[in-house]
């Protein structure tokens, strides 16, 4: 599920740098997040969560239809669709972050450039790596195109990339927008 896969992905390798963020509801939620709407909204004792495809990968438990990382040294997880970006070595059904890799500081940790499905050619600021994208040292917060991109976000080829550091985070919205966003065309904004 390639919004899934969008709305999820991180970088750094500690579980600080995998902060939890919304993700959507597939079945009961994950242990630490609450149903609203059709998405799951992490509380303060949320773990980074990634879809469950099979066993989860090593540092993740499982917990329904998700695998929650279990502590500091937990990396990054990402579903593997074909070959594993640079930077990440496959583990099962998923891509595992190297360890060694920081993510950059940010009070909105939701809007870490991430690692992206590669559709077409890679936003500004990211590089092609296998069926990838992977962020630049100075990539901003992209998300998958769905029409036109929400308020703060500018097109870049099948992507809507953050104006700045500042922008609400953008979530292809699914139904109802969770608790804290509100709707903007095809997507939901965090209100913050």
């Amino acid at each position: 599920m390639r919004f899934l896969l969008l709305s999820l992905i991180l970088t750094g390798p500690a579980l600080a740098d995998l902060a939890p963020v919304v993700v959507p509801r597939i079945g009961p939620c994950p242990s630490g997040y609450s149903s609203s709407g059709d998405y799951c909204r992490p509380g303060p004792s949320a773990r980074f969560a990634v879809e469950r495809v099979g066993p989860c990968p090593s540092g993740y438990s499982t917990s329904g239809a998700f695998c929650l990382a279990t502590g500091d040294n937990s990396r990054h997880a990402i579903q593997r669709s074909g070959s594993c970006p640079a930077g990440y070595a496959s583990s099962g059904a998923y891509c595992l972050q190297n360890r060694g890799h920081t993510a950059p500081q940010t009070e909105q940790p939701e809007l870490i450039a991430r690692a992206l499905p590669r559709i077409g050619p890679c936003p500004s600021g990211y590089s092609s790596s296998g069926d990838f994208c992977r962020p630049g040292s100075a990539a901003r917060f992209a998300v998958e195109r769905v029409g036109t991109c929400p308020s703060g976000y500018s097109s870049s080829g099948a992507y809507c990339l953050a104006n700045s550091a500042t922008s609400r985070h953008a979530l292809p919205r699914s139904g109802s927008c969770p608790s804290g966003y509100t709707t903007s065309g095809a997507y939901c904004l965090s209100s913050n």
